[in-house]
C-alpha cells in the first residue's frame, strides 16, 4: 500500500491540545472540536474531542467523537472511541502528555508513545500504523540534503510577508535568510566536491 503524506492528512497532535488548554494544570475534563478544512475544494471534516487529565500517576484519556463516511459506498459510521494519555515528567516541573497509539499492526497491539496521530480509515493512529510519510521524504535526489531542501527554503521565503519593520528584518525573513544560508553552504559543499572551486 502506498504511503500517504501526513501534510494531507487530517491530525490531532498533542502539543495543539496544550496550547488550547486542553491540559489545565493538575489535571481536568475539557472539550471541544477540531475543524480542517481542505484548500480550495472548502471540503470541512471535524471532531469531537473529550479530554480527561490527571496527574503523572494517572494521566487519563480522550476521547474522540465524529461521524466517518466511506468514500465508496457513502456508508457513515458514528466514531466514539478513547486514546490512552501517559505523560512523562518536565525538566522544571509539570508533566508532559503524549498519547498511546490504540491501533493494531500485524496483529499487534501497538502502544507507541507519540505526540501525534494521524487519520486513517476511520481510525487514529500513530505514523507508523497509519502508513503515512512526511511530504519531505517524497523529495529526494540532488535537492534534498538531510532535512533540508529547496522547496523548504521557496516555502519559508514565500511566508514572507514583510522584509523589515523599524529598520530590522521580521523573524520570517531571519528564518529565509538563515535556511537560504543553509541550503547554499550545501551546495557549495558538493560543488567542490566535484572539483568546483569558489
Amino acid at each position: 500500500m502506498a504511503k500517504a503524506i501526513a501534510e494531507q492528512s487530517n491530525s490531532l497532535s498533542i502539543f495543539f491540545l496544550k496550547k488550547h488548554g486542553y491540559f489545565p494544570r493538575g489535571g481536568g475534563v475539557k472539550n471541544g472540536t477540531i475543524t480542517w478544512t481542505w484548500g480550495l475544494s472548502g471540503n470541512k471534516n471535524s471532531i469531537g474531542i473529550y479530554v480527561f487529565s490527571g496527574p503523572a500517576n494517572d494521566p487519563g484519556y480522550i476521547k474522540l467523537n465524529y461521524t466517518q463516511t466511506n468514500r465508496w459506498s457513502g456508508e457513515k459510521s458514528d466514531m466514539n472511541y478513547k486514546v490512552k494519555l501517559t505523560s512523562t515528567p518536565c525538566n522544571y516541573g509539570g508533566v508532559r502528555y503524549w498519547f498511546i497509539c490504540p491501533l493494531t499492526k500485524n496483529g499487534s497491539y501497538c502502544g507507541r508513545r507519540v505526540g501525534v496521530l494521524y487519520g486513517v480509515d476511520k481510525w487514529f493512529g500513530c505514523r507508523d500504523c497509519a502508513n503515512i510519510a512526511y511530504l519531505a521524504q517524497f523529495e529526494g535526489g540532488k535537492l534534498r540534503t538531510g532535512s533540508l531542501c529547496e522547496p523548504d527554503v521557496e516555502k519559508a521565503y514565500d511566508e514572507v510577508k514583510r522584509k523589515y519593520y523599524d529598520g530590522k528584518p521580521t523573524k520570517k525573513y531571519q528564518r529565509y535568510l538563515r535556511l537560504r544560508e543553509k541550503m547554499d553552504m550545501v551546495w557549495i559543499k558538493a560543488a567542490r566536491k566535484f572539483g568546483h572551486e569558489f
